[in-house]
C-alpha cells in the first residue's frame, strides 16, 4: 500500500484507520527514528571499542547521541553542549520527509494528512521519552546530566515537524498551492530564493576549502595531537560532521556579517584571534588579522543577488511581478539565513558561542538580495521584454496585428503555400433557382437519384461536379436532382 487513499470506505465513514493504513502509519512513526537508532548504536559501540572502553554507560551514550542528532542541548561534566552537527539532522529531516511523502498523495483527504503528521510526531516523542529515561539511569555511571523535558520535546517536534511538513508538501503537491490560492509572483519567489541561498552556501564552502588548504600545517599539528590513528580518525570524523556548521559561518562572513568561535571573531573587515578547541576543521579560521583583499569576498552575495533577480524575472510574466517576486525572495533568503545560522550555532562549554551572528547575517543577506536583486530583476525583465522572450507584446500592437490579419489580402497571404484553393462547386449551387413545386410522393426519391446520374451535359454541371455532389449529404443530392429535372415527365413512382 503506497497511499492512505486506497480504501473502499469513505474517510468520513470511520474514525480509526484500517489495518492497512495502520501499518503505513507505524512505518511513518518509527522507521526514521528506528533507522537512526540503529546507526547510532553501531557508531557508539564501535567508538567505545576502538577507544578501549569497557562499554560502561553504553546506553547513556547511545541515548545522548540520539538526542544530539535532534539538536537537544546536552550537559556533560557540568558544561553545556549546544553546538551540535547539523549534517545528521539534515539527513534525518530528509528521511522523515521521504517517509511522509510516500503515505500521502495529491488527493489525500485532510483526515489522512492529519493521521500521517500525528504518526510522524508521536513515534519520535515516545522514543525521546525512552531516551531521557536511559540518560537518567546512566547518569550515575557517566558524567551526563538529563536534558530538560521541555527542551527535548521542543527540538524533537521541530525536527520531525519540519520533515513532516516537507513530506506533506512533496506528496500532495500541487494541492496546497490550489488551496492557498497565492498569486503567481508569490509562487515564483521560492525558486529564486533557493538559488540565491545555494550560491551563498557554495561561496562559504569554497572559502572554507581554500582556507583549509592554506592551513594544512595547522591541521596536521592538530591531527598529530590526537594520539595515534584512532584519535586522528575520530578528529577527522568530527570535522566532517561539523563541516556544514563552519560553512554556514563562512557564508555569514562573505555577506559582510561576522562569525565567532569563542573569543575569536572574523569578518571581511576585521579579525580577532584567540584559543580554539583542537578540532581540525577550525583551522579554517584565519590566524592573522584581516587582509586588505578580504572585501573581495563580497562578490559572493552580489552574485547571489544577481542570480535571484534573473531567476525572478524569468519566472514571471511582467515587470511589476518580477520586482514583487524578487522582493519576496529576499525576505525568504533572510529567513532561511536566520534559521540555518540559529541551528548551526551554539555554545561549547567554557569556550563560549560558536557560529554566525544571526541577526546581522539575516540583515546583510536581505539587504544584498533586496537592493541588488531587485535591480537585477528589473534589468533582466526589461531585457527579456525587449527581446520578447516571454512573448510579451504591447496590447496596442496586438490589436493592430489582429486588424491587419482580419483583412482578406493579409488573411490569404498568411496561409501556407498551396493552402489557398479556388471556390468549390458548392458555391455554384447558390445560383440554381428554387425547385418547382412538385406533388410526387416521398417514394420517388430513389428513382430521382438514379435518374440524376444520366442528366445530359446541358444541365450546367460537369461529371466532376456530379461526382462531388454525390459525395454530399442525401438531402443536398435530392434537392439538386429536383432542380436538374424540370423538363422530364412526371414520374409515376414505379
Amino acid at each position: 500500500m503506497t497511499s492512505l487513499l486506497d480504501r473502499d470506505a469513505s474517510p468520513r465513514a470511520r474514525l480509526m484507520p484500517s489495518p492497512d493504513d495502520a501499518r503505513v502509519l507505524l512505518g511513518v512513526a518509527f522507521r526514521p527514528s528506528g533507522i537512526l537508532l540503529a546507526v547510532v548504536s553501531v557508531v557508539v559501540v564501535l567508538t567505545l571499542v576502538l577507544a578501549g572502553s569497557d562499554l560502561t554507560g553504553t546506553f547513556g551514550a547511545l541515548a545522548g547521541t540520539w538526542l544530539a542528532v535532534h539538536q537537544v542541548p546536552l550537559g556533560i561534566a557540568g558544561a553545556t553542549l549546544s553546538l551540535l552537527p547539523i549534517l545528521p539532522t539534515a539527513l534525518l529531516v530528509r528521511g522523515v520527509a521521504r517517509q511522509v511523502a510516500r503515505a500521502v498523495t495529491p488527493s489525500s483527504s485532510r483526515r489522512d494528512v492529519v493521521w500521517v503528521v500525528a504518526a510522524a510526531l508521536a513515534g519520535p516523542l515516545a522514543m525521546a521519552v525512552v531516551m531521557l529515561a536511559m540518560i537518567g539511569d546512566a547518569s550515575t555511571v557517566i558524567a551526563m546530566s538529563t536534558p530538560g523535558f521541555l527542551a527535548t520535546v521542543g527540538w524533537v517536534l521541530l525536527v520531525h515537524g519540519l520533515g513532516a511538513a516537507l513530506g506533506c508538501v512533496r506528496g500532495t503537491w500541487p494541492t496546497p498551492v490550489h488551496r492557498l490560492d497565492l498569486p503567481a509572483w508569490a509562487l515564483a519567489a521560492a525558486g529564486p530564493a533557493a538559488r540565491a541561498g545555494a550560491v551563498l552556501v557554495a561561496g562559504g564552502a569554497v572559502t572554507v576549502v581554500v582556507s583549509l588548504v592554506l592551513s594544512m600545517s595547522t591541521m596536521g599539528a592538530v591531527l598529530d595531537a590526537g594520539g595515534g590513528v584512532g584519535g586522528a580518525l575520530g578528529l577527522t570524523a568530527l570535522s566532517v560532521l561539523y563541516l556544514p556548521n563552519v560553512v554556514v559561518a563562512a557564508a555569514s562572513v562573505v555577506t559582510g556579517a561576522s562569525a565567532s568561535a569563542g573569543v575569536v571573531s572574523v569578518s571581511v573587515f576585521e579579525s580577532t584571534g584567540g584559543d580554539l578547541p583542537a578540532v581540525p576543521v577550525l583551522a579554517a579560521l584565519p590566524e592573522s588579522s584581516a587582509q586588505i583583499w578580504w572585501p573581495v569576498l563580497l562578490v559572493v552575495p552580489a552574485v547571489a543577488a544577481i542570480v535571484l533577480g534573473r531567476a525572478a524575472a524569468r519566472a514571471t510574466a511582467t515587470l511589476p511581478d518580477a520586482l514583487r517576486a524578487a522582493s519576496l525572495a529576499a525576505v525568504l533568503v533572510a529567513l532561511g539565513c536566520a534559521v540555518v545560522s540559529a541551528v548551526s550555532g551554539g555554545v561549547v562549554g567554557t569556550f563560549g558561542h560558536f557560529g554566525a551572528d544571526i541577526a546581522l547575517f539575516a540583515v546583510t543577506a536581505f539587504t544584498w538580495c533586496l537592493v541588488v536583486g531587485v535591480v537585477a530583476a528589473g534589468v533582466a525583465a526589461y531585457v527579456l521584454r525587449r527581446h520578447d522572450v516571454h512573448g510579451w507584446d504591447d496590447p496596442v500592437d496586438q490589436t493592430a496585428d489582429r486588424d491587419r490579419a482580419s483583412t482578406p489580402s493579409d488573411a490569404v497571404a498568411a496561409l501556407p503555400a498551396g493552402s489557398a484553393t479556388e471556390p468549390t462547386d458548392d458555391a455554384d449551387t447558390t445560383d440554381v433557382p428554387e425547385p418547382a413545386d412538385t406533388t410526387e410522393p416521398a417514394e420517388t426519391t430513389e428513382t430521382e437519384v438514379d435518374t440524376a446520374e444520366t442528366v445530359p451535359a446541358e444541365s450546367g454541371k460537369s461529371e466532376s461536379a456530379t461526382t462531388a455532389a454525390s459525395e454530399t449529404t442525401p438531402t443536398d443530392v435530392v434537392d439538386a436532382e429536383v432542380v436538374d429535372l424540370p423538363d422530364e415527365p412526371k414520374s409515376t413512382g414505379v
